[in-house]
């Protein structure tokens, strides 16, 4: 039963119809017996409202905000502290009201990082991250604390090379297509191909090749046509579902101070995509 202790947790975003975030982290609280101390709800605000948000979500005393795109870097200038990992990403995911004070986190490298360990080792490894936004920082950042060699790809070669200036890296124009099959991973971090537009892809088929790793942020549909193209490469792929648990167990643990029931979470996510996919 919600009440007026309840606390109010709210993803930010624009688009934001697609997330499944309430329905993940509600069904956390469910299993774990704190439903009525959180709830979950989403608003779709976009970039000229995030100031007014923010300032509503403070009066409002909300515990927290999920910051989705394309809010990761602009919700920043609206906050008291942010925490050292997210400083040097320069994009916060996670914004936590402690003791009146909003402090931004960033879990969204280990979203990224978490799913890529568990498939090979990232040492010397060179790895594409296609996008220059809010979680090609996080992917940048994660890949060069484990030691891999980083290369930055997007339609503005200038957003690049600033990502491969301030986390270290070499930046490139997505046209350089034998620079991303020249890679052992590929991290697309974009919102091309997400639903509707499930037919879209950053990428042509052509830069696949079978011994790569490729991994896609997006998680609506659960396999993007990036994906089918890579895997009918002979490339092993990871889908921005292990992503988004990952990202969301860590942002759980900072808005409740409890670990997360992750396979309730995998579970809730699947069945809504696969109601999504019929």
């Amino acid at each position: 039963m919600i009440d007026a202790k309840t606390q109010i947790c709210m993803i930010l975003g624009d688009p934001v119809a697609h997330s499944l975030s309430p329905k993940m982290h509600n069904a956390a609280y469910q299993a774990l017996g704190i439903a009525e101390r959180f709830v979950y709800v989403a608003a779709h605000v976009g970039s000229e409202e995030l100031g007014q948000a923010v300032a509503g979500a403070r009066a409002m005393k909300f515990r927290g905000i999920t910051c989705t795109i394309p809010h990761k870097t602009a919700i920043l200038r609206w906050l008291d502290e942010v925490d050292p990992i997210a400083q040097q990403i320069g994009a916060v995911n996670t914004v936590v009201c402690e003791q009146g004070l909003w402090v931004g986190y960033n879990t969204d490298w280990q979203g990224i990082i978490g799913p890529l360990k568990q498939q090979r080792s990232l040492v010397g490894a060179r790895v594409a991250v296609i996008g220059a936004g809010g979680t090609a920082r996080a992917a940048g950042f994660g890949l060069r604390e484990e030691g891999a060699r980083v290369v930055f790809l997007n339609r503005t070669v200038e957003r690049a090379r600033a990502l491969a200036d301030a986390l270290g890296g070499e930046a490139y124009a997505l046209e350089h297509s034998e620079v991303i099959a020249a890679c052992d991973i590929v991290i697309q971090t974009t919102s091309v191909g997400m639903s509707p537009e499930v037919e879209r892809s950053p990428l042509s088929a052509s830069v696949f090749r079978s011994s790569q790793l490729v991994m896609d942020a997006i998680y609506t549909p659960m396999q993007t046509r990036l994906l089918r193209d890579a895997q009918e490469k002979g490339a092993s792929v990871i889908s921005g579902i292990e992503m988004f648990l990952q990202q969301g167990a860590a942002q759980f643990a900072l808005y409740t101070g409890l670990s997360a029931p992750i396979e309730v979470m995998r579970a809730v996510v699947v069945e809504a995509l696969g109601k999504q996919d019929v």
